[in-house]
């Protein structure tokens, strides 16, 4: 692999901050994330990189293969990032895998991951399970797109209502989990949630907040239709 940098000093000084966004190459509009986008720590994955650059924004950090994008796209990302890390087309992980690798070297503790859904299903499922490497890394972390915010969860956790109407719940493990849900349409004691089961699916939180207690991880997905 090769990297190139430029400003690393700046460089180091934005890896302090208190989020990092990490843009991929799926479906995502950064119109709706000015808020999250801002003074964030930047990362793009292959052609996401390209979102951000044709965005106008400055890019912390670009990583990937870049066999999306053409040779004067690759030129925009150039000169849009401070430092382009060059990978092998043939490796043994994604580009938005690296780029999650590059952004636990960081010190911010709140990572969201924009472009992670699209058409390719495959590479979707396997965005969401990155999700368990940052939180194994001490990060909290979110993958969003306009009809979800997805992140994984273990132990107690209370959610507030927001803009999304439904809440469900999947187990990360094959064995599943044990549940308590509180303030949700559906709640309950010692529910038994496995990955076979629907069970989960659907819920809504009544009030201005719910909460969960779960025996193994879980992830949230807060969606609307």
């Amino acid at each position: 692999m090769m990297s190139l940098q430029k400003g690393s000093g700046i460089l180091k000084g934005k890896e302090c901050m208190s989020h990092t966004v990490i843009v991929a190459g799926g479906t995502c509009d950064l119109s709706e994330y000015e808020d999250i986008l801002k003074d964030a720590y930047l990362i793009g994955a292959d052609r996401g990189a390209l979102c951000l650059a044709e965005s106008g924004y400055d890019i912390d950090v670009s990583v990937g293969d870049f066999d999306s994008v053409t040779k004067e796209e690759l030129e925009k990302i150039y000169e849009a990032s401070k430092e382009v890390e060059k990978l092998y087309a043939e490796k043994d992980d994604t580009d938005l895998e690296h780029a999650v690798k590059r952004a636990i070297s960081t010190t911010a503790r709140t990572v969201y991951i924009l472009g992670a859904t699209g058409t390719r299903l495959d590479q979707t499922l396997s965005a969401i399970y990155l999700l368990k490497t940052l939180y194994d890394a001490g990060r909290e972390a979110y993958i969003c797109d306009k009809n979800n915010r997805i992140r994984i969860v273990k132990g107690h956790t209370r959610l507030y209502k927001s803009s999304y109407r439904y809440v469900s719940l999947i187990p990360y493990g094959d064995s599943g989990t044990v549940a308590s849900l509180r303030g949700f349409k559906y709640s309950g004691k010692h529910i038994a949630l496995e990955k076979s089961s629907s069970l989960g699916i659907s819920n809504e939180i009544v009030g201005e907040s719910a909460e969960i207690s779960c025996s193994d991880h879980l992830f949230v997905f807060e969606s609307n239709d």
